[in-house]
């Protein structure tokens, strides 16, 4: 179990020639939030944007959720590399890595990685994020 206020979700669209060593910055952040559902099992998902976890959650600290989020790419740099060390022969389109985050005290946050997600991952509030991501694959495809 993992003590955790909200998910964050980092969309990478990494350029095909991208190696290990090159630092990359995710094409998208989304948030989105669980609660219980009616009958108080887990599983109630909700949509979130920065602003409402700013105003809702993490009470205005905008410090920690900078914090987070750079933490966030941090931890992405490795576990990407890890990624394409097991298969450098196949690169991909499109990552999503999915991170828990708990606000400790103001300006700190405890980032935790989630999961590994691939192309057909769900874009949530992203309305731009299949075709760009299609667009990336295609691209892909093509070269």
């Amino acid at each position: 179990w993992v003590d955790f206020d909200f998910e964050v979700r980092l969309f990478f669209l990494p350029p095909r020639d991208w190696r290990p060593g090159q630092k990359i910055r995710p094409a998208r952040f989304e948030f989105n939030g669980w609660g219980q559902s009616s009958d108080s099992r887990p599983g109630a998902f909700k949509k979130l944007s920065r602003e409402k976890v700013l105003e809702n959650i993490w009470k205005g600290d905008t410090a920690a959720l900078d914090s987070a989020q750079e933490q966030a790419v941090e931890h992405s740099q490795c576990l990407l590399s890890w990624l394409h060390d097991l298969h450098p022969e196949q690169p991909v389109a499109m990552v999503r890595l999915d991170f828990m985050l708990l606000r400790l005290g103001p300006g700190q946050a405890r980032v935790v990685f989630g999961e590994f997600c691939e192309m057909g991952a769900c874009c949530i509030s992203w309305e731009e994020g299949p075709p760009t991501i299609w667009r990336a694959a295609v691209d892909y495809a093509l070269h």
